[in-house]
């Protein structure tokens, strides 16, 4: 299996399309095209922004195809700020990045208004 076909086989394991994958690593969707119709091969470039939005992926395997496509360490728990491989038995994988969550700030209500006149005169709207 060539890096090209390792490629292929990262976009399939994630759920994505050629668009999709190109969009993730920030490349060109042609530059993916073009890689994979064989036109060209995976350029240094490409390979590095791989590793860099999917730094769980065994770069070994993707560059001379040993080992395992995923980094696994046996026996330890993923950290907080892993990125870990979708779940296989997953149906679909969603590509859009989770906005993160803020702590609900406890509702506000408006008690008055103030609005001040250049004249001197101001104006008060009180809520009952």
């Amino acid at each position: 299996m060539n890096e090209r076909e390792r490629i292929e086989q990262v976009i399939k394991s994630l759920g994505l399309t050629a668009r999709q994958f190109a969009a993730e690593i920030r490349v060109q969707p042609g530059t993916i095209s073009n890689m994979m119709s064989g036109r060209n091969n995976p350029s240094f470039e490409v390979i590095k922004r791989i590793m860099q939005r999917y730094p769980t992926l065994n770069p070994e395997w993707l560059i001379v195809g040993k080992g395992e496509m995923w980094r696994t360490v046996p026996g330890e728990q993923a950290g907080l700020f892993d990125i870990l491989p979708p779940d296989p038995s997953s149906k679909a994988h969603n590509t859009q990045k989770e906005e993160p969550q803020t702590p609900a700030a406890p509702a506000k209500q408006i008690k008055n208004i103030v609005v001040y006149f250049t004249d001197g005169t101001y104006e008060e709207f009180v809520r009952p």
